[in-house]
C-alpha cells in the first residue's frame, strides 16, 4: 500500500528542520524537499502492513547519526544537523511476503541556507497547527480543558542498567498479565525484565519522550509484547517491528505517545487511556533478551523537568489550570486536605476533607435527632 505525504514544521526555531509524515494512498510518493542547513530531517511513515522494511540514503544504509524509532504500525526517521552532503534521495522500502519491493516513499532532499521567505512560511504553520491541536491535546486528568504547553522544560533522562531489573516470569492474555510463580502451571510464561521504582509511579512527564533499550539483534520476532506498561485500570503493550537495518539490531526506541501502544487485546490507545497509565505506572515489562555482556545494557527513559542538562527543550508535557483540590501539571493529584475517591470515574475526583467530615456530623446529628 502506498502512502501520500503531508508537510508539518515543528521545531521552534526561526528556520525550523522539515517533518514530512505519511497518510494511505493509491499514489507513488516521489516528492521534493527542502531542509535549512544545520536543521532536522523528520521523515514518518504509517499504517505499515509488510513484514520487512528499511530507510536507504541513494542506495545505501541511512547515516550513523540519523536514527530510527519503530513503532507498531509506523516507521520515523529522524536526522539531525543536516549538512550539504545529507543532500540525497530519501528511500522507505517495503519487501512484501513473496519478495518483492516496493518504494513506499521517496523524498529528494535538498539541503539550503535558510531565507525569510522559508522561515516565515513555517513559523505561519506552526501557528495555525497550535490554534487546531491545544484543545484536543489537553488531558488534565478529565478535570478542565483549559491547558497550554508546559515552559521551561527540559529534557532529563532516567538511566537503569538491566542488572538493577528483577527477572519475572509473566503469564499474558488478552485481558490480564500476571508474574508467575509456579513452574507447574500450564498456562506459557514468557520472561521480562521489572523495572525499578525510578522508572514506574507518575510518568506524565515522559509523554513524547522516547523510551530506549536494548534488544536481541538476531532478527527473529517472538511471541509476547517486547514492553508492557501495567496501571490500575489498564495495561499497554509495545510490539517491535523488526527493521532491515543492518545485519544487527541491538537497540530499540519507541515513542512514549498513545501511537505506539496497544491494549492487551489489541484496541488502539486512546490518548485519555494512555496519559492513565502514565499517571499511575504499576509495573515497567522489558522482555529479556541474551545480551551481549561486554556491552553496556542501559533503559533510557525520558523525562523533563526544570534543569537544563544540555539535552533540549521539551515541548510535550502539558500544564493545566486546575480546579481547587487538584494538584500537578496534569492534575493528577489530589491538593493537601483533600482526598481521591475512586467511585465517580477512572481518574476518580478529589473530595475536601473538612467538607466530608461536616456532611458526616450533620449526618451523625439528624440521626441522633430523629432517634
Amino acid at each position: 500500500m502506498w502512502r501520500s505525504v503531508v508537510v508539518l514544521f515543528v521545531l521552534s526555531a526561526s528556520c525550523s528542520g522539515l517533518e514530512l509524515q505519511s497518510e494511505e494512498s493509491t499514489l507513488l510518493n516521489h516528492l521534493s524537499a527542502v531542509v535549512p542547513h544545520g536543521k532536522r530531517l523528520k521523515l514518518k511513515v504509517e499504517n505499515l502492513n509488510h513484514p520487512a522494511l528499511r530507510w536507504r540514503f541513494n542506495g545505501r544504509p541511512v547515516s550513523e547519526k540519523c536514527e530510527v524509532a519503530i513503532a507498531q504500525s509506523s516507521s520515523t526517521l529522524s536526522c539531525p544537523d543536516m549538512d550539504w552532503s545529507d543532500a540525497g534521495l530519501y528511500e522507505y522500502e517495503a519487501i512484501a511476503a513473496d519478495g518483492r519491493r516496493e518504494i513506499v516513499l521517496a523524498v529528494d532532499v535538498k539541503v539550503a541556507e535558510c531565507t525569510e521567505e522559508l522561515a516565515a512560511k513555517q513559523q505561519q504553520q506552526k501557528v495555525e497547527q497550535r490554534v487546531e491541536r491545544v484543545q484536543e491535546e489537553c488531558f488534565c486528568s478529565g478535570i478542565t480543558d483549559r491547558c497550554r504547553k508546559a515552559a521551561n522544560l527540559f529534557r532529563n533522562q532516567i538511566v537503569t542498567n538491566v542488572s538493577e531489573s528483577d527477572m519475572v516470569d509473566l503469564k499474558i492474555s488478552s485481558d490480564t498479565v500476571e508474574e508467575s510463580w509456579s513452574e507447574d502451571s500450564e498456562q506459557e510464561s514468557w520472561t521480562y525484565y521489572s523495572l525499578p521504582s525510578s522508572q514506574v509511579g507518575n510518568l506524565l512527564k515522559s509523554y513524547g519522550g522516547f523510551f530506549d533499550f536494548p534488544t536481541n539483534d538476531d532478527g527473529i520476532d517472538e511471541d509476547g509484547p517486547d514492553v508492557i506498561l501495567k496501571g490500575k485500570y489498564y495495561t499497554l503493550v509495545h510490539h517491535n517491528r523488526r527493521e532491515l537495518l543492518s545485519s544487527e539490531v541491538s537497540r530499540s526506541k519507541i515513542e512514549m505517545t498513545e501511537d505506539d501502544w496497544r491494549q492487551l487485546n489489541g484496541e488502539v490507545v486512546t490518548k485519555s487511556v494512555f496519559m492513565t497509565v502514565l499517571g499511575n505506572v504499576k509495573a515497567f515489562y522489558v522482555k529479556c533478551h541474551q545480551f551481549r555482556l561486554a556491552e553496556p545494557q542501559l533503559m533510557v527513559l525520558d523525562s523533563a523537568d526544570w534543569m537544563d542538562r544540555g539535552l533540549g527543550v521539551v515541548t510535550t508535557v502539558e500544564e493545566c489550570e486546575c480546579r481547587a483540590g487538584y494538584k500537578g501539571m496534569s492534575c493528577e493529584s489530589c491538593s493537601r486536605g483533600y482526598y481521591r475517591r475512586h467511585a465517580v470515574g477512572v481518574q476518580g475526583i478529589c473530595v475536601s476533607i473538612r467538607e466530608k467530615w461536616e456532611s458526616l456530623k450533620a449526618s451523625h446529628s439528624l440521626k441522633h435527632k430523629y432517634a
